[in-house]
């Protein structure tokens, strides 16, 4: 009998052990702004029931007694739970968090499987019952509502059906006119890729044509080329995008899911919403608005954003410039906008937050 030599016994265990920690899912550890760990009192990854199909939600906070804050991920498709504990693990102190892998994403991804399975309007409502899962499960009547990109479009959706359930909307990356913002970003490729001699981009730019598209694969192209083309902070973002990947939550079979997602995403939900319009289809929210708006945000352009604030309807309302960013000032200038989040949002809006008799009630 053949005897196998200890070294490459050692390097098959070696093999094994990372395969299996990378399939394997474990809770992140959240940090304060020194750098040590939370003692956090909500810390828990479970499935729940959403509209006849199971999806995934990240809870973490310092105290359950704190609000409760629903984080809605860019995408489609997106899941940014390891932006989110990197990031913003001070804001902990202050909210419950809860990250959610929306159906067709990660965790979630079998959830987008079926025939309509990722219309807009099955995330609105998923977006609608977890809100009130929420509710129920920590003892408050309302809670807040977070939309990042594409998470702000159903963000607002739901805002607009159901107001009483939220204390405050904080919108980043806000998309607004799809029209109008998708031929600003195509205009800015083209231009880009010309200044660059990448004529090949120029070439298929001109033959797709300017948006609205009808079909995923001509927006896919297009909004796999912003960021190359788009004008970035001097100093640049020390922000580390890859790490949506290596969300310690996920498996490995997580994480392939999650880029097959994103994919999907973008080819088959991105175009329901390529002739949004929200200055015309939502001129008035019953909810305080604050918008968290990168300078240099060419993905869901700054201006329009801005436009849309000044005419827009609401108890309150406030645009916040981020001078060093572009789509993702909360992660970019994390600092500000958390001190934003904490010392100005949550004293102007906590009295909306009623807490119910009983308290928490941790039956999902």
């Amino acid at each position: 009998m053949k005897t196998v030599h200890p070294v490459f016994l050692l390097v098959l265990v070696c093999c094994a052990a990372v395969v299996c920690a990378a399939a394997c899912a474990h809770l992140s550890t959240v940090r304060d702004s020194s750098g040590v760990p939370l003692p956090l009192e909500v810390s828990a990854m479970k499935p729940v029931h959403l509209n006849g199909t199971v999806q995934w939600i990240y809870e973490a906070g310092l105290d359950a007694s704190n609000p409760v804050l629903l984080w809605l991920d860019g995408g489609p498709g997106g899941s940014e739970v390891a932006w989110v504990r990197r990031y913003l693990g001070p804001l902990h102190e202050h909210f419950t968090i809860v990250c959610w892998d929306q159906r067709g994403t990660a965790r979630s991804y079998s959830a987008g499987s079926g025939s309509g399975a990722l219309e807009v309007e099955r995330f609105v409502e998923d977006v609608i019952a977890l809100s009130h899962l929420l509710t129920e499960k920590y003892g408050v009547d309302r809670i807040y509502l977070t939309g990042h990109s594409w998470g702000s479009v159903i963000g607002v959706r739901a805002l607009a059906r159901e107001p009483d359930l939220f204390a405050a909307y904080i919108g980043i990356g806000q998309q607004v006119n799809g029209i109008e913002n998708d031929l600003t970003g195509w205009r800015m490729v083209r231009e880009g890729a010309l200044r660059n001699g990448d004529h090949a981009v120029v070439r298929q730019l001109d033959r797709n044509g300017p948006p609205p598209y009808d079909d995923g694969e001509r927006y896919f192209y297009l909004l796999s080329r912003l960021y190359r083309y788009s004008p970035r902070p001097a100093d640049g973002e020390r922000f580390d995008s890859a790490l949506m990947f290596r969300a310690p939550e996920h498996r490995l079979i997580d994480r392939i899911n999650l880029v097959r997602g994103l994919i999907r995403g973008v080819k088959e939900v991105y175009p329901q919403i390529g002739r949004l319009d929200f200055e015309q289809e939502v001129p008035s929210l019953a909810v305080p608005v604050f918008f968290a708006v990168g300078r240099f945000d060419f993905t869901c352009v700054s201006e329009i954003t801005a436009r849309w604030l000044e005419g827009l309807d609401a108890p309150h309302k406030e645009l916040r410039w981020f001078e060093a960013s572009g789509h993702e000032p909360c992660y970019t200038e994390s600092a500000a906008f958390m001190e934003w989040m904490t010392e100005h949002i949550l004293p102007l809006t906590a009295s909306r937050v009623m807490r119910r008799e009983g308290g928490p009630d941790d039956a999902f």
